[in-house]
């Protein structure tokens, strides 16, 4: 018979795969992308289709989007800042580290 693992055992020997933490962060920017487009659009009161339209996409791009299923091209990032009258700010900071 098959032994059932609890969740967090589960996460824990996923996350000790090679590649895992690389696959891990690159989710976790396409999340926060698409939340910051998310929160912009509907600070403007528009729907996932007038974005799309004003930033020549269409709405199952921005649905996809905005939910983190994709990272997009920092020109298609361009133009959805643009269609949100807002500025695209892509930078590389150093890491402060604790000595």
């Amino acid at each position: 018979m098959t032994e059932r693992i609890e969740w967090a055992q589960l996460r824990d020997r996923r996350m000790n795969e090679p590649d895992a933490q690389e696959a891990y962060q690159a989710t976790r920017l396409a999340f926060e992308l698409g939340r910051g487009v998310r929160q912009l659009r509907q600070q403007r009161g528009w729907s996932q289709t007038e974005l799309a339209r004003a930033a020549g996409m269409t709405q199952s791009a921005v649905a996809r989007f905005e939910a983190g299923g994709t990272v997009p091209t920092l020109p298609v990032l361009d133009r959805l800042a643009d269609a949100l009258d807002a500025d695209l700010v892509v930078r590389v900071t150093p890491r402060s580290h604790v000595a």
